[in-house]
């Protein structure tokens, strides 16, 4: 029995041994690992990408200051930051418990005894010692459960970086949506600009008697430029809701966003965006990397609930001071105690190695969710490319169409002044050209936020990091 305790003692100084089993990376996130591309781009943009702010490239300074003020006034992200602050508080204290408690204890007693002449009188006795209790971590019970909880507290930074970067992405497309409104009524004034222009020829060619042009030309004429002033006032309406939802979700008083709102959207994204490999992909997601932990962390689980299986070893000491009164206490005189304890189970029904097994299904679950999270990254990627060249294709395509209609417009415009094209071809023309503008812009809107998807598909903000 000695050599047992002598040899439990030496575990236990040297550290415990361990009883987690050790990681296995999934065999689909070994294929995407060998990958030397993405599929969608064949090796052609597969450097390493840029350092920069990726919503810059979206939408320059002003999407730039709104993701300052996001980040430090989301009410989003505050959330987010207690949540991680709670996550370190818990793997903090789960890593007490392998450390030393040391405790104290003062007490004052009051005792009512009889004299021998009968009576009764009362004495006082004070007392104060400190106490010392140590488990002995002899199967790395509580180093795994202290590993599993600063593995979560990790995955926790990490998802706070993704909740970071998916907040961004949502305030991206959020402005980009404001500017696409914008412009579409910027368009519609436009448009009812023209209208108007058309109306007014058509009534003074009408006025002077012009061949070719009767009472209805002038009704058709300014049905049209009703038709078009009908939709600025629900543009507007839009717009403003579309500032409101931003103000929102940086958490700022109704109509702050709007008095500050220039709807300057810059330059069109980049063609092309250095994507790096899947390997790196999976190294710089946040969401694949906290899968990865928290894969990690139920193994720990189940090497804390195989080592429950073994019997645990304790240390217990005081030290006390007794006297009639706290004076009299004196450090050579005390009391000492120290005791060892090995304490295991015999019989729990079952139960333990219960726990060992449901331990290790939800290690392997976190497992086929990492490889689950791990193919979802590279599906991103891919979809996110296949959607912004799909986009730059449709660009190019709606350059064109404005491009050809606007000189058509010029053509029509021209020959009705000079009374040799009927008004209807004219209307034709500017709803012809009309359309053209308004898909260029929804388009533009579609390939911006192709650019975000790709962005926050590559790991957002990669090299800044979590704030």
């Amino acid at each position: 029995m000695h050599v047992r305790i002598a040899l439990l003692l030496l575990l236990g100084v040297v550290g415990g041994c361990s009883l987690t089993p050790p990681p296995e990376v999934p065999s689909l996130v070994t294929r995407i690992e060998t990958q030397s591309s993405f599929d969608t781009v064949g090796g052609g943009e597969s450097a390493a990408p840029e350092p920069a702010d990726w919503w810059r490239e979206v939408g320059g300074d002003e999407l730039e200051g709104l993701v300052l003020a996001l980040l430090e006034d989301s009410l989003a992200l505050r959330e987010a930051r207690l949540q991680l602050e709670q996550a370190e508080e818990r793997a903090l204290q789960a890593g007490a418990p392998r450390k030393p408690s040391v405790g104290y204890a003062v007490d004052r007693q009051r005792l009512r005894s009889p004299d021998p002449t009968g009576r009764y009188s009362w004495s006082e006795s004070y007392s104060a010692g400190i106490t010392l209790n140590h488990e002995l971590d002899v199967f790395g019970a509580l180093r795994s459960g202290a590993r599993a909880a600063a593995l979560n507290a990790e995955a926790a930074a990490l998802s706070y970086a993704a909740t970071e970067q998916l907040e961004i992405a949502r305030l991206s497309r959020q402005w980009v949506a404001a500017v696409t409104l914008q412009e579409r009524l910027a368009l519609a004034n436009a448009t009812a600009g023209s209208f108007r222009s058309t109306l007014e020829l058509t009534e003074q060619r009408y006025r002077l008697g012009s061949q070719g042009v009767s009472a209805s030309d002038v009704l058709i004429a300014r049905q049209n430029l009703e038709s078009a002033l009908v939709d600025i006032p629900d543009l507007e309406g839009q717009l403003r809701s579309q500032l409101l939802l931003i103000d929102e979700q940086l958490g700022r008083l109704p109509g702050t966003t709007a008095r500050e709102f220039t709807g300057a959207a810059g330059a069109t994204p980049a063609a092309t965006t250095a994507v790096g490999h899947p390997a790196r992909l999976l190294e710089q997601r946040p969401d694949v990397a906290a899968a990865a932990l928290r894969y990690r962390a139920a193994l720990e689980d189940v090497g804390a609930a195989r080592a429950n299986l073994y019997p645990a070893l304790s240390l217990t000491g005081s030290l006390t001071f007794q006297g009639a009164q706290p004076d009299d206490f004196a450090w050579d005189d005390y009391l000492a105690s120290l005791a060892q304890a090995i304490t295991g189970p015999i019989f729990q029904g079952g139960r333990l190695r219960s726990q060992v097994r449901l331990e290790r299904a939800e290690a392997e679950e976190l497992a086929a969710g990492f490889a689950r999270v791990a193919l979802a990254a590279v599906t991103d990627v891919e979809v996110a490319l296949t959607e912004r060249d799909a986009r730059q294709t449709q660009q190019r395509l709606a350059q064109a169409a404005v491009q050809t209609a606007e000189q058509s417009n010029r053509v029509v415009s021209t020959r009705y002044r000079q009374g040799l094209s009927s008004l209807l071809a004219v209307l034709e023309t500017q709803r012809g050209l009309n359309s053209a503008r308004l898909n260029l812009i929804l388009t533009e809107q579609a390939l911006r936020n192709a650019s975000i998807d790709l962005y926050l598909s590559l790991g957002g903000d990669w090299f800044a990091g979590a704030r």
